[in-house]
């Protein structure tokens, strides 16, 4: 598919090339054409009429008084008088002038190879009938340069199609590569989404289908089918939701408020959500905030931000461990970072964490109770991405804990050191 749409690209820019290129060419050398055989045609129009003038005034032929020695004359009252050495080219050129019916005129005319330009002007009858002017003007060199020129015009044209095919067609590949990888995702996107969504389904289906065989039992004797049934339908409802959002998301239909946003007071809100979760599981939740920050985002994907990756600190942290949550300026930029001493992430694995349904090992998860669609940190990364910020993961290797690091940029004003933004913004958050 990718290949075709290539090749039409191709098509169509060398098409729109040979049309431009076309349409270049014939205006350019029209204007070269038309400025030379205006001058041609100028120089001998003048030179013909002085030549008739001084014929009327004297009744002989002059070829002297033109001034323009390059341009030779025959002037002609039943006879011929002419200043052309070649008396063959001269009673060659009669013959045509007699031909004549319109005049003046100009015609070219060609002899023995050579091309003439010439210019037909009467003139007041003579004793023995009507009379003519005819100057003359050598204008081969003139015409073989055109011809050399339209001749350039048509190689350069010929290659220039050749390039432009090679070029166009490496170009649109390279354009398509984007399309091409973002249809790949989606394509993968899809799949997995289908397989994510279908073991909950099944789950669900085979769990009620129990349910429904046992119609002669109390639902408290099949409550542990329901809460199956009822817990797969959450993970569900929740993969969905998260799938919702990231598909939003590459749309770009999901907007991104910027208001002034408190750091300090976001931290503190999480703090108190996961402080009873966290005493229940025996990790220790703590909060370092330097000073006040204030950054332009939207409060409400900042605190999913902050639900995400808390989440997976405390998920992957066993009982005894520290979750540490800080936020610290460095020049215009806020920086927080959710540190965990919990079991860490193999250094393979780090690159591909914020991939889309990508999961290390159940087994990385407390207990392996907890397994995760690999949805989390991708949106994650949206979020951080959407206000203008990076996000990174480290972590020293399987056992040594694990840091994620954002970066998102300051509110202006408090990013300028201006003790009055700040309070105005953090009132206003």
């Amino acid at each position: 598919m990718f290949k075709r749409l290539s090749l039409r690209l191709t098509l169509l820019t060398v098409v729109l090339l040979v049309v431009l290129y076309s349409i270049t060419s014939l205006a350019l050398y029209g204007i070269i054409r038309g400025f030379v055989m205006r001058s041609i045609d100028f120089n001998l129009r003048q030179a013909a009429y002085r030549v008739a003038n001084t014929a009327v005034l004297t009744g002989i032929p002059s070829f002297a008084s033109t001034g323009s020695p390059e341009i030779n004359f025959v002037l002609a009252d039943n006879g011929v008088y002419t200043s052309i050495a070649d008396p063959d080219l001269a009673s060659a050129l009669e013959n045509r002038l007699n031909r004549a019916v319109d005049r003046p005129t100009f015609f070219n005319f060609t002899y023995q190879g050579e091309h003439y330009r010439v210019y037909d002007l009467p003139i007041a009858a003579g004793s023995g009938g009507p009379a003519y002017v005819a100057t003359i003007l050598d204008d081969t060199q003139t015409v073989r340069a055109m011809s050399d020129l339209r001749s350039v015009i048509v190689i350069v044209g010929l290659f220039g199609i050749c390039g432009a095919t090679l070029v166009g067609f490496i170009l649109s590949d390279r354009m398509l590569q984007p399309i091409r990888r973002a249809f790949q995702r989606q394509l993968e996107f899809v799949a997995d989404a289908s397989h994510e969504l279908r073991t909950p389904l099944a789950v669900i289906q085979s769990n009620l289908g129990i349910v429904m065989e046992h119609t002669d039992q109390t639902v408290e004797e099949n409550l542990e089918w329901l809460n199956n049934a009822h817990g797969e339908a959450r993970r569900l409802a929740k993969l969905v939701q998260d799938l919702l959002t990231l598909a939003r998301s590459d749309s770009e239909r999901m907007p991104v408020e910027r208001r002034p946003v408190a750091l300090n007071d976001l931290l503190e809100r999480i703090h108190d959500l996961y402080e009873t979760i966290a005493e229940m599981r025996g990790i220790e939740l703590t909060v370092r905030a330097e000073e006040p920050l204030v950054v332009l985002g939207d409060r409400d994907r900042l605190h999913q931000l902050l639900v995400i990756l808390i989440d997976n600190a405390m998920k992957f942290t066993d009982a005894g461990g520290k979750v540490e949550i800080a936020a610290t300026r460095n020049r215009n930029q806020a920086i927080l970072s959710v540190r965990d001493t919990g079991i860490g992430i193999a250094k393979e694995h780090l690159e591909r964490v914020f991939d889309r349904f990508y999961t290390v090992d159940t087994a990385r998860s407390r207990h392996g109770e907890a397994k995760g669609t690999g949805l989390g940190l991708s949106i994650a990364k949206w979020i951080v991405e959407a206000h203008g910020g990076r996000i990174s993961i480290a972590s020293e290797g399987i056992g040594k804990g694990t840091t994620v690091r954002v970066e998102l940029p300051l509110s202006p004003k408090r990013a300028a050191g201006s003790d009055e933004g700040d309070v105005t913004a953090k009132s206003e958050a």
